[in-house]
């Protein structure tokens, strides 16, 4: 009489919720590189999506910001906080659906590769190395949405990476200008100019946002690696690869849960004490 077959652990694996799921990180990834900058610009802005552009724009007007001696942007850096304040919102909302798909995907993967019991080594090596792979876009998608939050709160404190270099012209003697009355404002012996307070005060909204975006995050991680070591803890000797999976990920999960307490820390500090961050970042940008 002819054993019947028990079906094999590896045909249990979701194929198609897989390869949909595939395409919709590949659709998002996609979206992510040039969706922004596309929703972004938008009528007289839409020469602002070419990067070139928007540098060249964005330091003409900050140069005639600081000239003016008022804290009220002036109407051409308006428009290119303006454009950034939509692009960081569409990467922002682009960036948190990718996340989604990203941890649901994730969760299919690492499930089948712990309940793979089929034969084949290629097959178990496949899911380990793409569980990986989707473990790390997922934390680029999770930095990129926390950025994207600041770039929507802080658009323009967000666009000051963008300067580039300030070593001559007339960048450089603004960029000098500032320290001064930064260094001035710190010493206590002068009154800082009005655009300085605007600079300063959207600065200091920057890295409040980081700082709060950053408290949950930890709470979520460290919430994770206590669950994961307990689990660590009762699974016992019996199953070499869950083990091994959960020491990973609880291992991850605490050390991701000390990166984002420490992140809210430092930011905490910059946003107590603007002044000092903001000197050390124009000494050190250019």
């Amino acid at each position: 009489m002819r054993r019947p077959i028990s079906p094999s652990r590896s045909a249990d694996f979701p194929t198609r919720a897989v390869a949909v799921l595939v395409a919709l990180v590949a659709a998002l990834v996609t979206a992510l590189v040039l969706a922004p900058g596309m929703v972004a610009a938008r009528g007289r802005d839409s020469d602002l999506a070419d990067r070139h552009n928007l540098v060249d724009e964005l330091r003409a007007a900050f140069i005639e910001y600081w000239r003016s001696g008022k804290e009220e942007y002036s109407p051409d850096l308006q428009r290119v906080v303006d454009y950034w304040f939509r692009y960081s919102v569409a990467k922002g909302v682009i960036a948190s659906v990718l996340l989604i798909v990203l941890v649901v995907l994730g969760s299919l993967l690492w499930k089948a590769f712990l309940r793979d019991g089929g034969p084949g080594r290629a097959r178990r090596v496949a899911l380990l190395s793409t569980g990986v792979s989707v473990v790390g876009i997922a934390l680029f998608a999770l930095w990129t949405a926390v950025v994207g939050l600041q770039g929507a709160a802080a658009p323009f404190a967000s666009t000051l990476p963008l300067l580039g270099d300030a070593s001559d012209g007339a960048l450089a003697d603004t960029v000098d200008q500032i320290e001064q009355q930064l260094t001035h404002s710190t010493g206590g012996s002068e009154q800082a100019r009005p655009a300085l307070d605007g600079i300063v005060s959207d600065y200091v909204r920057f890295h409040v946002v980081r700082a709060i975006a950053a408290v949950p995050i930890a709470l979520v991680f460290m919430g994770a690696s206590v669950v994961l070591w307990k689990k660590f803890a009762r699974n016992g000797s019996a199953d070499r690869r869950t083990r091994r999976v959960l020491v990973s990920f609880a291992s991850s999960s605490t050390v991701l849960s000390l990166f984002f307490i420490l992140i809210f820390v430092v930011n905490r500090g910059t946003a107590a004490d603007p002044d000092s961050g903001l000197l050390e970042f124009f000494h050190g940008s250019w």
